[in-house]
């Protein structure tokens, strides 16, 4: 099983995203397949008598279902991008704990090794440490704020799903003409998987037309947001607002801006990952 580099949360091989904080998952490149992968072998007994040493048996493949009366809510231009951004900017915001974490943590670890080598005195040291072990502390009580956040959006988690079931397509085929797999095993599983790509694709295309839709209402709020500035600046000099009334505004719809930037960065390649 592998983990987030993170967060050490247990993570799936097929995920781009940890689930628990959200972060995006470093993979190295897979090996080509062989029949005795470990993938293959799960589904598998060791068997002399067989020609690849191996003998398969039919694998339980769980069909995935969808419900295709499901309607698109109608929400609001501000609830469809306020939904959006809340998973957005709290991930990075977790995130960033996690890495200032990381970054301490490493920093002790440094200066211990300082000590150890008798570069840095140990009374020189120790009170940097305390003080390091302090600000852990402190960023893990800030952590534990986020306990129950859900780190990524349904339509990552069916990205991610979809991609999961098109790689078991895929490494099914490496099968085909093993005499230790039954023609009707191979043909069972492969419309299982097929059917689930299927189902996994009808609740992809319901999630795309939200993401479509507030794909346009985050360019709207972005118009609105810019105009709100150059009406501010406009009452700045025209003396309507104090200049320290229009520094203070400007700040906040600066800031909002920024928000919808990275917001409607990270809505573009979710829908080109989708394709």
């Amino acid at each position: 099983m592998n983990e987030c580099h993170y967060c050490r949360n247990p993570v799936q091989s097929h995920w781009n995203f940890c689930r628990k904080c959200g972060a995006r998952l470093l993979h190295k490149d897979e090996p080509e397949l062989i029949v005795k992968s470990e993938e293959v072998i799960e589904i598998a007994k060791v068997d002399p008598t067989s020609p690849t040493g191996m003998i398969y048996e039919p694998l339980e493949v769980e069909e995935i279902e969808v419900d295709e009366k499901e309607e698109i809510k109608d929400l609001t231009d501000d609830e469809l991008v306020e939904r959006i951004a809340d998973v957005i900017v709290k991930r990075d915001d977790f995130n960033a704990l996690l890495k200032k974490r990381i970054d301490i943590n490493a920093e002790i670890d440094k200066l211990l090794d300082r000590v150890k080598n008798k570069l840095v005195p140990k009374d020189e040291a120790l009170p940097r440490i305390k003080q390091l072990k302090e600000n852990v502390d402190l960023v893990i009580s800030e952590e534990n704020e986020f306990e129950n956040f859900s780190a990524i959006l349904p339509i990552e988690e069916i990205i991610e799903d979809r991609n999961n079931e098109r790689m078991k397509l895929k490494k099914l085929s490496g099968l085909k003409g093993d005499k230790a797999v039954s023609r009707a095993t191979l043909e069972e599983m492969e419309t299982k998987f097929k059917k689930n790509i299927e189902n996994l694709t009808t609740k992809l295309n319901i999630e795309l037309a939200k993401m479509r839709k507030t794909f346009d209402a985050l360019e709207n709020k972005m118009k609105t947001l810019q105009r709100d500035l150059e009406v501010l600046y406009v009452n700045s000099q025209t003396g309507e607002i104090s200049e320290k009334k229009y520094e203070k505004h400007k700040l906040e719809k600066s800031k909002e801006i920024d928000k919808m930037k990275k917001v409607s960065k990270t809505v573009a390649e979710i829908l080109a990952e989708a394709r």
